[in-house]
């Protein structure tokens, strides 16, 4: 099999199973685009496909940093970011940042440093400071000598500010969250709050979790080690939901970050070059047209990542694949 890149982007291939056991191949084709105020540029070095989800440390308490582009593709179009607030005004102990793609948005009240709900209203002076899930509201309180008291907040369990009913925690000692939901304010210890992040979501919390399936002995005697049959495809999605689109974007959309970049609000338009594939075996040929699964924003790097994919039943087949072959159109 002949694996041609006509694309100037970075591109990847495997062989997977579906859900109905067919060996399918997946192909994901990202391009990375360096942005500027009102315009993009394609950045001189592509970002490579990233292989598995990327943490900024531990897997069971760090964020995810950049999510994988080997899933199994998924159903619509979701929005990620990874940087910082960042004033314009020198220290500041509040201020606004959000992200709009297209018709999603997402806002956020960002926060200094506060320590114990007795400084709820008094959080201390900061420049920058990171939009990680870390200092979004959330938590695992295991306070309590009796584990069975121990309690997470289920939509981020490494965030701040969370208190388990039964907690054990002096309240003048818990750090409180850096992020905040405009729309739920923390207001007091378990009054108020809600998480709220630019980041992937891990598979593990609740947003995707619910959607994995069910893993029992029914699965394990009839179906293993396919998906199980009420796998729902959402589990695949790692972006936040005010970030997760309705259909798939078709990458000519207009962006805005705000309190994220030294600008203070920048905003600039989308213009990438769809890709399409093609497959050729030995009697036939076939085409794909990736559909537009992720746009990563590094408001860091200030590049921004998009990522096609396409799923295709090879069922076999796969013998007698000769090339796959990818071009912008």
């Amino acid at each position: 099999m002949e694996v041609i890149n006509s694309t100037p982007y970075a591109m990847e291939r495997v062989v997977i199973f579906d859900k109905q056991g067919n060996e399918t191949l997946l192909v994901a084709i990202k391009a990375t685009y360096d942005f500027f105020p009102g315009t993009t540029q394609l950045a001189a070095v592509q970002t490579p496909i990233v292989h598995a989800d990327e943490y900024l440390g531990d897997e069971l308490t760090t964020s995810i940093r950049v999510a994988s582009d080997l899933l199994p593709t998924r159903p619509t179009t979701g929005v990620t970011v990874f940087g910082n607030a960042v004033s314009t005004e020198g220290p500041v102990t509040s201020m606004q940042v959000g992200v709009r793609v297209g018709d999603l948005t997402r806002l956020a009240i960002v926060k200094g440093d506060r320590l114990g709900f007795g400084q709820i209203n008094h959080p201390q002076p900061f420049e920058t400071l990171p939009l990680i899930w870390e200092n979004s509201f959330g938590g695992f309180d295991s306070s309590n000598s009796n584990p069975s008291k121990h309690d997470a907040l289920q939509d981020n369990p490494i965030g701040k500010g969370f208190v388990a009913s039964a907690s054990k925690l002096s309240l003048d000692e818990i750090p409180l969250p850096n992020i905040e939901d405009p729309d739920a304010l923390l207001e007091g210890a378990r009054r108020g709050g809600r998480a709220v992040g630019f980041g992937p979501i891990p598979p593990a919390w609740l947003a995707r979790r619910q959607y994995a399936g069910t893993y029992d002995d029914h699965w394990q005697k009839e179906r293993m080690p396919l998906l199980p049959e009420d796998f729902d495809d959402r589990f695949l999605q790692c972006a936040p939901a005010t970030l997760t689109a309705s259909q798939y974007l078709s990458g000519k959309e207009s962006i805005t970050l705000l309190g994220m970049t030294e600008e203070g609000k920048l905003s600039f338009d989308l213009n990438a070059a769809p890709p399409t594939i093609g497959l050729t075996f030995h009697k036939t040929g076939r085409l794909s047209q990736p559909s537009l699964e992720s746009i990563h924003i590094d408001a860091k790097a200030r590049n921004v990542q998009l990522t096609w994919k396409s799923a295709i039943n090879i069922q076999g087949h796969i013998e007698s694949l000769k090339t796959i072959e990818a071009r912008v159109l």
